[in-house]
């Protein structure tokens, strides 16, 4: 009510004199600051509740987003993104592959791969997509032998001939500079081979200074009629 009423100063110090807050009264107050423009205590609250062990409602996190906004804190906002996400009562494939992707797109590569980890361990079921984009977080960080592990997940499940996920596999070993596991994927003569797949083999072999076997590769994508874009 004092918070509604402006008079949110009321407000915090009825809190404090309560002898049993619950998560109702926590929310009042959070919103109370952030709906009369008082956003740092807004969030102070909203991280004092949570030390209190109180798990967060959407009706919390509305407010306490909204409140971080104006006072440019933008890494807290990410935080509470990220924290939205844990408190998923149920973190599907799609939430999953989401997080994922987002975090390989946007050079978070570490935390794809952490957030991979954790939803192999959950047992989530584990698509094509999820495991192309984890693979760009390999390449991106040349940790081939990560991507060695993927690769084996992928063959066990059946995916090795979806074309789509060996371009991601020779883009991976590419950039993790392992060529010769790059061109066993498809191999130059496989019909398989496509611009998408040539291209990071050339590439790869430029990036390792092998010159001529770019080149090599470039006339072999000529002759399969794979026109370079």
């Amino acid at each position: 009510m004092y918070a509604k009423c402006g008079e949110p100063g009321y407000a915090p110090n009825l809190f404090d004199t309560t002898p049993q807050r619950n998560l109702l009264s926590w929310i009042s107050l959070i919103s109370g600051f952030s709906q009369n423009g008082r956003f740092l205590e807004a969030l102070r609250t909203f991280v004092l509740m949570r030390g209190a062990g109180e798990k967060p409602t959407q009706f919390a996190f509305s407010s306490v987003i909204q409140s971080s906004a104006p006072l440019g804190l933008i890494e807290f906002g990410k935080q509470l993104h990220f924290l939205i996400f844990d408190e998923m009562p149920c973190e599907d494939e799609v939430s999953w592959t989401a997080m994922i992707d987002g975090y390989t797109k946007n050079g978070n590569f570490e935390e794809a791969l952490l957030s991979f980890k954790k939803m192999s361990s959950e047992g989530v079921t584990i698509a094509q997509h999820v495991f192309c984009s984890t693979l760009g977080s390999c390449g991106a960080l040349k940790v081939s032998k990560i991507g060695m592990s993927l690769h084996s997940s992928i063959v066990k499940l059946g995916f090795e001939s979806e074309i789509f996920v060996g371009n991601a596999l020779t883009d991976m070993y590419s950039k993790a500079g392992d060529m010769e596991s790059s061109l066993s994927v498809f191999g130059l003569d496989s019909e398989h081979m496509n611009v998408v797949s040539c291209t990071s083999l050339i590439d790869g072999y430029v990036d390792t200074n092998q010159a001529d076997k770019a080149l090599n590769s470039f006339v072999e994508l000529k002759k399969q009629g794979i026109e370079p874009n």
